[in-house]
């Protein structure tokens, strides 16, 4: 599978298009299937933490103070993610703040984003909740600490995708087995997704 970079940010509201801003951030590298770095840490927007904010994560306006500055923040992870597709939980949230307050750091390059929630939903139908902290119990994945903090966040995704690549390949010849499968399965109809990854076996009689 080569590198992917997961990622999560905690934010101050929905859209950064209504002014919103990270206050968190966590990007871990998986390479080959094995855990690789984590660039975590706190970012001061420079606004306070709403109220409700901080209910669902536990991040106050004090917890902030001395964090460093979002540019330098997003000069990091711009870094960190190079050309490496990102993989997120519900990833559109997540592609929409990287562009905002990255884009000077981006430069012209395309972030290939693969989404955990969009890949759940075809690769295990007919679940009750796809929320993050639904989605992983669910498929037995153990939860450590408080989810709704970047670095849990990205802890579970990771090992949520993986269980989501275990599956998808199982149903497909692993040579056929790549991002960009992945990518496709996304944009899949739910109920033609088991069926989709069989079309791309080998025709029968084909050479392993």
């Amino acid at each position: 599978m080569g590198r992917f970079v997961v990622l999560d940010f905690e934010t101050t509201g929905l859209s950064p298009a209504v002014g919103a801003r990270v206050i968190e951030v966590s990007a871990r590298e998986v390479i080959d299937d094995r855990a690789g770095q984590e660039f975590s840490t706190l970012v001061d927007p420079g606004l306070r933490v709403p109220a409700e904010v901080t209910q669902i994560t536990g991040i106050t306006t004090a917890m902030l103070c001395g964090a460093p500055k979002s540019s330098a923040v997003m000069r990091e992870l711009a870094d960190f993610i190079a050309a490496s597709p990102v993989v997120a939980h519900n990833a559109g949230f997540d592609r929409k703040f990287l562009e905002h307050e990255a884009q000077d750091f981006l430069g012209v390059r395309q972030i290939f984003t693969l989404c955990t929630l969009l890949l759940a939903r075809r690769v295990f139908p007919g679940r009750a909740s796809y929320r993050l902290d639904d989605i992983v119990r669910e498929v037995g994945i153990s939860i450590p600490g408080q989810l709704h903090r970047a670095s849990a966040d990205t802890w579970v995704t990771t090992h949520l995708f993986a269980r989501i690549c275990a599956d998808a390949r199982s149903r497909c010849p692993a040579q056929h087995f790549d991002h960009d499968v992945l990518h496709r399965l996304q944009s899949v109809r739910i109920a033609a997704a088991f069926e989709w990854l069989q079309t791309l076996a080998p025709p029968a009689g084909a050479a392993a």
